[in-house]
């Protein structure tokens, strides 16, 4: 099949999905026929991208080649995907909404999908998502911090005890993420930080920071953490710059800026190799960073279709 005809039939399965509008909560199981033979529809290395324009949550290969439509909302319901991490505990994605009903779903191996956290409390812009080495999750809230139990049922919003959340860690928040050697990484385009913090069982203690330093190119819009524990940080201004840090971002291992491709940077995540992969929300594409920094381009090709499918892409997930 020529790729110009797959495309135009991913397109309509997304368009013909997005305008289903149903509940999360009851949400039917997907039809036989999307299914991988009764094995898991999500595979490690495989990528996930929520998508604002769209209202939709694709699912890629890790070479970038569509393989299905995980979940879609309604167009009339003012609400998008957000950020999305895989829980351990409950070998589920959970993937934030944001909107009229700010909550939290998860989508089973299978593909079927439940509500998973809804909270009174829970009601500002819903953006980062990650998970700790002890299961809780931490999701960022306008400019609080939440922390919610991992477990599937009940899962519940933790807000008593020797740490009190949510937490007011930085202004107007964009990523969280945890890292392997038991802290976390948190961002913002309020404060202008990048910036580390252990999590004790007394309380949450800043460790590091760092700011871009670069002339009106401050906003933060996601930072990551890898194996090492290197850290990861998208600014976002006049020279949008994408930077690997060490762990005590002290130092700058390496920048990569090219406005030709980057011009409006946002949503970030880091292969298990070390290559950075970058959305752009204005040219509507993915642009993959070398390890060392040294090069990036654009992900396309005759048999990669994320280049064809974006639309206001919000965060990039690679499942681990």
């Amino acid at each position: 099949m020529a790729k110009t005809t797959l495309r135009s039939s991913i397109l309509l399965v997304i368009g013909l999905v997005a305008l289903s509008s149903f509940s999360i909560s009851c949400a039917k199981k997907p039809e036989a026929d999307l299914l991988l033979d009764g094995n898991s529809v999500y595979s490690s290395g495989d990528i996930v991208i929520s998508n604002s324009g769209s209202r939709t949550l694709l699912l890629f290969d890790s070479k970038g080649k569509f393989k299905r439509v995980l979940s879609s909302l309604s167009h009339t319901a003012g609400e998008i995907f957000t950020s999305i991490v895989f829980n351990r505990t409950t070998k589920q994605l959970v993937v934030a909404v944001d909107g009229t009903a700010d909550r939290l779903i998860a989508i089973a191996p299978d593909g079927t999908q439940s509500l998973y956290y809804t909270d009174a409390q829970f009601s500002g812009t819903i953006r980062g998502i990650t998970q700790l080495l002890s299961g809780d999750l931490l999701i960022v809230e306008t400019s609080n911090v939440e922390r919610i139990s991992s477990a599937a049922i009940p899962t519940r919003r933790i807000t008593v005890g020797a740490q009190t959340w949510p937490k007011a860690l930085q202004t107007t928040g964009t990523g969280i993420d945890a890292m392997p050697n038991g802290n976390f990484v948190h961002c913002s385009t309020g404060s202008d930080f990048v910036r580390t913090y252990v999590d004790n069982p007394t309380g949450v203690t800043q460790v590091a920071s760092a700011v871009s330093g670069i002339a009106g190119t401050t906003d933060v819009m996601d930072c990551r953490s890898d194996a090492n524990n290197n850290i990861y940080a998208v600014f976002s201004g006049t020279t949008d710059t994408v930077r690997k840090y060490s762990t005590d971002l002290t130092t700058a291992v390496w920048s990569y800026s090219d406005l030709g491709v980057l011009s409006t940077p946002g949503p970030m995540a880091i292969r298990a190799d070390g290559r950075v992969l970058v959305a752009d929300t204005a040219f509507n594409h993915i642009v993959e960073i070398a390890a060392d920094g040294s090069s990036g381009a654009v992900l396309q090709g005759g048999d990669i279709d994320i280049d064809d499918l974006l639309n206001n892409p919000q965060f990039i997930y690679i499942i681990p």
